[in-house]
């Protein structure tokens, strides 16, 4: 999963929020380095990731994604699951993805002191560019992909993406449609048995 799914699926708490979304920028070595909740927040992470990357009907979405993205088909996957959960936001989520974006902004500002140096430098251009927000339209995602490709070490096609996306958006937008509430029960049940 990418940004918006991470940040949603983080209970409401703002550590954990934080956590979340900075744990691809830290190492475990220094993960003390935080505070309690912000931890929880970045081990919340990487179970979200661990389930995701075994989940079978992911599974699915990237033997489709595979025969043009190669090894970029989880990245391009990750980004689309965020397209889809962004363009339904409200009856997914039930807020309004607007306030949920501006709030996760105002809560990486309140929290920037904290954050490391790449992590501040990404989320400078998420909030100029109120990626959350634009994840919803096809443009945002073409953008985003865009980014992606150029900042990638390797040879890719993922600006291509949305190409494929747009001509296998059924198959696409229903895998998602059976995986995240299956993603929602076992975050839940992860943050219960952490409580």
């Amino acid at each position: 999963m990418n940004f918006l799914a991470h940040l949603s699926l983080s209970d409401d708490q703002e550590g954990l929020m934080i956590g979340n979304a900075i744990a691809d920028f830290t190492r475990r070595k220094y993960y003390e380095n935080f505070p309690p909740e912000v931890r929880e927040g970045i081990l919340l992470h990487h179970f979200i990731d661990d389930y995701t990357d075994n989940h079978p009907i992911v599974a699915e979405m990237l033997e489709r994604w595979r025969p043009i993205q190669g090894k970029y088909a989880g990245v391009v996957n990750d980004i689309i699951m965020d397209h889809f959960l962004a363009r339904d936001y409200r009856n997914i989520a039930g807020k309004e993805l607007q306030e949920f974006s501006q709030g996760v902004y105002q809560s990486i500002r309140a929290n920037w002191e904290i954050l490391p140096g790449r992590a501040q430098h990404t989320f400078t251009y998420m909030e100029k560019g109120d990626w959350l927000y634009h994840y919803q339209f096809m443009s945002g995602i073409e953008r985003s992909l865009g980014g992606m490709s150029r900042r990638a070490h390797y040879s890719n096609r993922m600006a291509e993406a949305v190409i494929q996306l747009k001509r296998e958006e059924a198959f696409f937008a229903e895998c998602f449609e059976r995986f995240y509430p299956e993603l929602e029960n076992a975050v839940q049940g992860y943050l219960q048995k952490k409580s």
